[in-house]
């Protein structure tokens, strides 16, 4: 779907903002859309802070009930310092999830869409997968 094209690359081009400062973690925007507006956007900045779906709510309340979150990567399903992103995302009542790549960290394992997927949510997978693994291509080869 074109609209889906142009959404996962203002999500991949937010990523890459991350470059200089993630480390060994991937490079991930996340993008919420409702009714063809952005209403909230967000990037994984550096190491240790917040994943890029949290992040787009930093310093903000914004319902994104029904909207469809762009993401470069799969949300994860492990709470780590944070409660993990599936549950925000169900949480936030999300109706749709367009994800670039699955997460090849053995630790998600595709858990991120089952839990999505069982929630209700719509998910759809591999939109624009080869740029993402071309922008974290380290973070693809340390698993692969």
């Amino acid at each position: 779907m074109e609209k889906d094209t142009y959404y996962m690359k203002e999500a991949l081009k937010l990523a890459a903002l991350g470059r200089d400062s993630v480390g060994i973690n991937p490079m991930v925007g996340a993008i919420y859309v409702l009714n063809d507006s952005i209403i909230a956007k967000g990037y994984h900045r550096a190491f240790g802070d917040l994943h890029a779906e949290y992040d787009a709510f930093r310093n903000k309340d914004i319902s994104v009930e029904k909207a469809t979150l762009y993401v470069t990567l799969e949300p994860c399903a492990h709470d780590d310092l944070y409660q993990s992103c599936t549950k925000l995302v169900i949480s936030k009542k999300v109706a749709r999830v367009v994800i670039a790549s699955l997460d090849p960290n053995p630790i998600e394992d595709g858990d991120g869409v089952t839990s999505l997927k069982e929630a209700g949510i719509l998910v759809e997978v591999g939109v624009l997968h080869a740029e993402n693994e071309k922008l974290n291509a380290h973070y693809f080869k340390r698993f692969k």
